[in-house]
């Protein structure tokens, strides 16, 4: 049977292989409880290579968002919570923004009224060294 996060053989009856299974675990474990860089340490402390993490942190699995987007939105929210704010990013909602972000053709979520963004169409200000030389 392959590996469902890196398709890698796993064995007879097992859906992941030993590597993505640590990985799997170590993320559990620390998810909402350790940074990015206490996160990295334990991969690291584990023996577990970045392309091993990234395979499984990315996957996909069942149209569901990925364990990196999960991380993210966890993330977020605490942030937010922090700062006072009501923290309501869903993993979904991460995966949505990511996607976004990595479309060619994406235009994010400015939504224009028919009015100029302010930097758009705004006469640009030249300095040609005379005021400088008043306020010196």
């Amino acid at each position: 049977m392959r590996c469902r996060y890196c398709r890698n053989h796993a064995g007879l009856f097992r859906s992941s292989c030993p590597s993505c299974i640590r990985v799997v675990e170590i993320f559990e474990r620390s998810v909402g409880r350790a940074g990015w860089t206490e996160l990295v340490d334990r991969f690291a402390a584990a023996g577990l290579t970045k392309p091993q993490v990234d395979c499984v942190l990315d996957a996909e699995i069942g149209g569901e968002p990925s364990l990196r987007d999960r991380m993210t939105a966890e993330m977020a929210n605490v942030l937010l919570r922090n700062l006072g704010m009501p923290g309501r990013q869903s993993p979904a909602d991460v995966r949505k923004i990511r996607r976004g972000a990595n479309e060619a053709s994406s235009e994010g979520t400015w939504i224009s009224s028919g009015d100029a963004c302010p930097s758009e169409g705004a006469p640009q200000e030249q300095d040609h060294g005379e005021d400088t030389a008043r306020t010196a």
